[in-house]
């Protein structure tokens, strides 16, 4: 297992002091939303150590806020478990779950969503306290990301099923959605309680700030877990597409990878030198500086959290069984709530 690999990130990281109180506290909610199937399961699922990729990941929030996105960043990875099996490999059942999940920021509050399994109502939880305060251009700019985030996962489905090989381009387009970074990057600005003027988040630089950001992630990630998704046949991960279409050894593979990271992570740095031009060229002012620092400060936050997460994770230590309940019973019509009156 490659997690004792060095990657350059030059960027400082701490954890959230409140992580001991958050874990309980979403261990507790994973139970109640019957997000993870029994204890066994429970107990693989602490070994994953997730509560501290979000204590690392939004080191400064707190309460509830350190609450919701301990949540929320933890349940893409239930989520992700579903489609590991067989499931995984039915696009068009794959599709009928991120339909519904997809709909969930749009849904009238009380409305019962038509597949009523446990990771819709826990995503419809999330939702609902993520919104809490934010205006109606953060919750739009979210529900389209969360909204891409689902769809990858079709995608993938159908290059599982069809078994075709992966082109490195046309990977990293759909990684960059399926690893979930949009909504998680969102969820900064949330447990912050601040917002990116929109001027400078729709920015040229600020974009490719936060691509660089979320692409140090997915790299970072495909190095941790090539050994489970290999063992899985799973074609989605960029080592053993460099492997494929380069020749290149395991070794040569996982280098080649490491200095991406690298590329990322100074150019990240060399945008960052800009913001202070960027910030004057915009008119910005000092609230708005403040709050694009901030936003920053998080992405940075999220590259060193989840590479710190990454070597110490059981998640990608080897293949196992799934730690959520299977979803194909509902999406077969078991577990299908009531279409409301007029629907």
């Amino acid at each position: 297992m490659p997690q004792d690999i060095s990657f350059y990130l030059p960027f400082r990281g701490s954890i959230n002091p409140g992580a001991s109180r958050a874990r309980a506290h979403h261990l507790d909610w994973v139970r109640r939303h019957g997000l993870v199937a029994g204890e066994e399961a429970v107990r693989r699922y602490q070994g994953w150590q997730l509560t501290d990729l979000a204590a690392y990941a939004y080191p400064e929030a707190g309460g509830g806020d350190l609450d919701l996105v301990t949540d929320a960043v933890c349940l893409g990875f239930p989520l992700d478990d579903l489609f590991d099996g067989p499931f995984g490999r039915q696009p068009e059942r794959v599709a009928q779950l991120v339909t519904e999940l997809a709909a969930v920021p749009y849904r009238v509050p009380g409305t019962r969503p038509r597949l009523d399994a446990p990771v819709v109502r826990a995503y419809t939880d999330v939702w609902r306290r993520s919104v809490v305060g934010m205006s109606q251009d953060w919750r739009a700019r979210a529900a389209a990301n969360l909204a891409r985030f689902f769809r990858a996962y079709v995608r993938e489905a159908r290059n599982r099923a069809q078994g075709a090989p992966m082109d490195e381009a046309g990977y990293v387009r759909l990684r960059r959605q399926a690893v979930g970074t949009a909504p998680c990057f969102d969820l900064i600005e949330r447990a912050g309680h601040f917002e990116v003027p929109p001027g400078l988040y729709w920015s040229r630089e600020v974009r490719l700030l936060t691509r660089c950001a979320g692409d140090v992630v997915f790299l970072c990630n495909d190095v941790h877990s090539v050994e489970r998704e290999e063992a899985q046949g799973d074609p989605h991960n960029l080592v053993l597409i460099r492997e494929r279409t380069r020749g290149s050894s395991r070794e040569e593979a996982v280098r080649q990878v490491t200095r991406l990271v690298a590329s990322r992570a100074r150019l990240f740095v060399a945008l960052s030198a800009r913001v202070p031009e960027l910030c004057e060229r915009w008119g910005v002012d000092d609230r708005g500086r403040a709050d694009l620092e901030r936003y920053l400060t998080g992405l940075r936050g999220w590259m060193v959290g989840n590479q710190r997460w990454g070597v110490v994770t059981a998640r990608y230590a080897r293949p196992a069984p799934p730690v959520a309940p299977p979803v194909a019973a509902t999406i077969a019509g078991e577990g299908v709530a009531a279409a409301p009156a007029g629907g």
